[in-house]
């Protein structure tokens, strides 16, 4: 669900990659290789995509709705403290 709300609250589809769980760590091991040896960016290949999350069309015109009343209700309080 999660990644579909992201997905259709941003208006982009989201690509989720085979190895998702290890992303941050497996990006910092490169830049770290890269500091280290002098590496360039070749390295640093793209990841296998497992599946990619569309936005949910149905569900957008609730996410702006919601979107927008939540700016209005923001500035109305704006200054309040």
């Amino acid at each position: 669900y999660w990644l579909s709300a992201i997905a259709t609250a941003l208006g982009v589809p989201l690509q989720v990659p085979v190895a998702g769980d290890f992303g941050g760590a497996y990006g910092a091991a490169r830049l770290g290789l890269m500091a280290a040896t002098g590496a360039g960016a070749e390295i640093a290949t793209l990841p296998k995509i497992a599946r990619v999350i569309e936005p949910d069309p149905t569900l957008a015109a609730a996410f702006d709705a919601g979107h927008a009343r939540f700016r209005a209700a923001q500035s109305a309080i704006r200054g309040l403290t």
